[in-house]
């Protein structure tokens, strides 16, 4: 097992879709409506961005990223793991946990149902992976775009940009 030090980049925005998506998925989804577009006044929506320190964690089956949570982020306290095993690179887990806890699942053209819970409450919360590059191991990033839904209220189109640099390499690119 490997265990290196990294800085990681987090680029993140989502749009608030006009139709929620939690019914059960037909073959009537069509993902290409669901894309980024610009609002009437033409503005897309401003993506948010963290930088963090984490540890990225590897051996012969399988790659974990992790973080801990920021007051910025709305989750101190907790830890975030995304991890993946070498031999299905397009199936992504999400887990956090500590005062906020889930556990997320992306893997293309699927939906799965998950729990958040938070200090406040819980609730049922849907992913549905519109696309996945995963290129963490070669090029040092990973991109998702999703929906994700809320029961019972809204959903969002959602993007994240992950870029990892190991951090001795962070300070000769000064």
């Amino acid at each position: 097992m490997t265990k290196r030090k990294v800085m990681i980049r987090i680029k993140s925005a989502c749009l608030q879709l006009t139709e929620p998506f939690w019914e059960e998925e037909t073959d009537e989804f069509d993902p290409d409506e669901c894309r980024f577009e610009p609002s009437e006044d033409g503005e897309m929506p401003e993506p948010t961005e963290l930088l963090t320190e984490g540890l990225l964690v590897t051996d012969e089956h399988r790659v974990e990223l992790m973080y801990e949570e920021s007051e910025m982020s709305g989750m101190a306290g907790s830890v975030t793991t995304i991890g993946f095993d070498r031999s299905a690179p397009g199936l992504i887990s999400m887990m956090r946990t500590g005062p906020v806890r889930s556990a997320l699942v992306f893997e293309a053209g699927k939906r799965y149902s998950n729990v958040y819970e938070t200090p406040f409450s819980s609730f049922d919360l849907c992913t549905h992976t519109l696309h996945i590059e995963n290129k963490l191991l070669t090029a040092g990033t990973l991109s998702l775009e999703y929906i994700l839904s809320f029961q019972g209220t809204q959903s969002e189109h959602c993007s994240m940009e992950i870029s990892v640099k190991p951090v001795k390499n962070l300070l000769s690119e000064l």
